[in-house]
């Protein structure tokens, strides 16, 4: 088997892997769509860094994720998952106009458990 259908069949595990909503519950709304799963990646690389210079704000976000759909419909992502709870928007303390997007406790617990998880696919042969 060629090397480069072992990585998509790894891929595609891991992709299938985010979607199980029994383990990873509030992993599965950020599947349904590529810009939710940018911004999902992004939230967390901004959580987990813990620099400044890394604060995640939803027009940060916005700017990051634009090329992948329009402004109104990132927003619009970013305060559902707000009002599910999957993320939390907290008033920065310099200016209190602006909130700083973080994770849920839930979610920054399934992310590091989905990532646990595909580091089992790296181990497995797909042959």
């Amino acid at each position: 088997m060629s090397i480069t259908l072992q990585k998509t069949q790894k891929l595609m595990a891991a992709f299938e892997t985010i979607g199980d909503k029994e383990r990873f519950h509030s992993l599965s709304s950020f599947r349904r769509n590529v810009h939710g799963f940018n911004i999902l990646i992004n939230v967390m690389l901004s959580h987990l860094s813990n620099e400044s210079h890394d604060i995640c704000t939803k027009e940060r976000l916005a700017k990051k994720v634009g090329s992948l759909a329009s402004r109104a419909t990132i927003i619009n992502f970013i305060n559902d998952q707000i009002n599910t709870g999957t993320l939390i928007a907290n008033n920065c303390s310099d200016d209190r106009r602006v909130k700083i997007i973080k994770p849920s406790s839930n979610l920054a617990r399934d992310y590091e458990n989905w990532l646990k998880s595909l580091s089992l696919f790296n181990n497995k042969s797909f042959s």
